[in-house]
């Protein structure tokens, strides 16, 4: 053994000890006294990857590979964070820069899977993980893997999956409660709630737990007490992270009092918690309570993310105060060019000073399309068929716009139906109609300034809203194009008012900022409406059938994904 692996080695003992400080300051010493040491780097990556420390991790497994390129489980270690990191494209790129050397290598194949999966190459990611498995059988992230693609696939060996999976990791708290949501999936309700009510008592400090069983109570119907081991679990041992987690369910179900309620006295309880004191902000502005807002902003630190920023300038638009709020957006778009809700809320300030900039941003013509969708009848009412027994096990969601109705899970494309595959074509076709059709390139328009890169389909689901259904109005800020797809609406959508109608630029209610849509459109079954993903959207509701939509958001490859 070398003396930097005899370091390392005593330095990763200290760490495992708890004594973080001293392995700290041995990994520090032995950084200076071999600066050349890939191996050393390798593990210092491993010390900050198992303390969560993910950014500083990543650099020391790519200062690993900079002084040892052959290393190769440095590069494996990279993979792992870039994952975590969701930078998913740039570990699949890593993975197949060495698909020579690692071919052999089951933890190669699984973590190529999950790079794969990620990345919606779903085909490819099915394959990388029979690759796993053949050259080792009870591999578990290979195992977890392909659980996940047949839970995300719509499968209906998923539940076996995951019993395959948890046999090799039965204490994975993450993999049982992806276990109880494949049971949910496959309609075996009370089994699910079951395990999720199991995670809930045997990790009562464990947050996610609490959601998932609050979010499986709500879907099945049983809102009344969708919340209670949240509150039993806050009763018992108060966590920043209880508070928090059970905040954002009920926000997510618009209960955005209860909430502010509940962080109020978290804020007392913790008040230099920074992610408490924004939550907190942030749902007093939902719930109608600005000005109180506005006052503990003006108490609390101000960080300056940009989550702080995006938050602030909301609760300062329902207070009037659109100049100050354009010169924060102005600000932050110097930096990121590609945020999407900043975007979308600078438009609304635009629109408030009758700044003509609102045109060139949604104004252009063509940026908003209405295209009918290239299916015979006989392929539209296959899809409608497919969709509507999809909406036969989906539950009204938590933390979506949907307001009365259902939503499926998953990525809606990643299922191998033949009928969704065949839309899924038609709306490729559809997307390069739209891009043909659109304004000259120009650098400076968050999406004209991507019309010529690659586009991909990135995030798909379905929708059925009944009774009084509606959309609230919304971004999706991970999308650079959004859509709605239409396979069923009810027959008021003719009645005067339009009930139903899809309405582009209105603000959602709580901005309180008296702007109308800018554009408002009747949903037609066969029709693909393609709009900016800057636009806020929502529905106007209805009283009473039903209203299917699929819709999807397109990226564009960034950066990070073509470098």
């Amino acid at each position: 053994m070398t003396q930097a692996a005899d370091l390392a080695r005593r330095a990763l003992a200290m760490a495992e000890s708890g004594n973080e400080s001293a392995a700290w300051a041995l990994f520090d010493q032995g950084l200076a006294q071999f600066p050349n040491d890939g191996r050393l780097a390798n593990s210092v990556g491993n010390f900050h990857a198992r303390a969560g420390r993910n950014e500083e991790a990543l650099s020391f497994f790519e200062r690993a590979l900079v002084l040892n390129s052959e290393l190769d489980e440095a590069a494996l270690n990279a993979a792992i964070i870039l994952l975590r990191l969701n930078r998913a494209e740039a570990a699949e790129r890593l993975l197949a820069a060495r698909s020579d050397r690692l071919a052999s290598s089951a933890r190669y194949w699984a973590l190529l899977g999950d790079a794969q999966r990620l990345t919606s190459k779903f085909d490819d990611a099915d394959l990388s993980y029979d690759s796993a498995l053949r050259r080792d059988p009870k591999h578990p992230r290979a195992l977890a893997g392909r659980a996940r693609l047949a839970l995300e696939r719509g499968e209906s060996q998923s539940v076996v999956a995951y019993e395959d999976a948890l046999a090799q990791a039965p204490g994975d708290p993450d993999l049982f409660a992806q276990y109880a949501q494949a049971l949910f999936a496959a309609g075996r309700i009370d089994e699910a709630l079951d395990c999720a009510r199991a995670l809930t008592e045997q990790l009562p400090a464990w947050s996610e737990g609490h959601a998932l069983y609050a979010e499986m109570l709500w879907a099945s119907g049983q809102k009344e007490a969708f919340g209670a081991t949240f509150q039993q679990a806050i009763a018992k041992q108060p966590s920043p992270d209880l508070w928090l987690r059970w905040a954002d369910v009920l926000s997510g179900v618009d209960q955005f009092e209860e909430a502010s309620q509940h962080l109020e006295t978290a804020h007392q309880k913790w008040p230099d918690h920074e992610d408490i004191a924004l939550q907190l902000c942030i749902t007093l502005g939902e719930a109608g309570r600005a000005a109180a807002a506005e006052a503990l902003w003006t108490r609390v630190a101000k960080p300056q993310s940009r989550d702080w920023q995006i938050a602030r300038a909301r609760n300062l638009l329902r207070l009037g105060a659109v100049s100050q709020v354009e010169n924060m957006l102005s600000a932050l778009l110097e930096k990121a060019p590609e945020d999407v809700t900043a975007w979308a809320l600078i438009d609304l300030c635009w629109r408030l000073l009758d700044d003509p900039r609102q045109d060139w941003l949604h104004g252009q013509a063509n940026l908003v399309q209405a295209i009918p969708l290239p299916l015979s009848t006989t392929e539209f009412e296959a899809a409608h068929a497919c969709l509507r027994e999809l909406h036969r096990l989906s539950g009204p969601p938590i933390g979506q716009s949907v307001k009365q109705g259902s939503q499926t899970k998953g990525a809606l494309f990643a299922r191998r139906a033949p009928e969704l595959q065949r839309l899924k074509s038609a709306l490729v076709e559809v997307l390069e109609h739209y891009r043909s059709t659109l304004p000259p390139r120009d650098e400076r328009h968050p999406l004209l300034s991507r019309s010529n890169m690659p586009w991909a389909i990135s995030k798909s689901w379905s929708i059925r809203l009944s009774n009084q259904g509606k959309h609230a109005a919304h971004v999706h800020p991970d999308g650079l194009i959004s859509s709605a797809c239409y396979f069923e609406v009810p027959h008021q959508v003719k009645d005067a008012g339009g009930p139903g109608w899809i309405d582009l630029g209105l603000p959602p209610d709580n901005l309180v900022t008296g702007l109308s849509p800018l554009l408002s459109f009747e949903p037609q079954p066969g029709m693909c409406l393609l709009f900016p993903s800057t636009l806020f959207h929502g529905t106007r509701a209805i009283s009473h059938g039903d209203r299917m939509t699929v819709a999807f958001d397109v990226s564009a490859a960034t950066s990070d994904q073509t470098s």
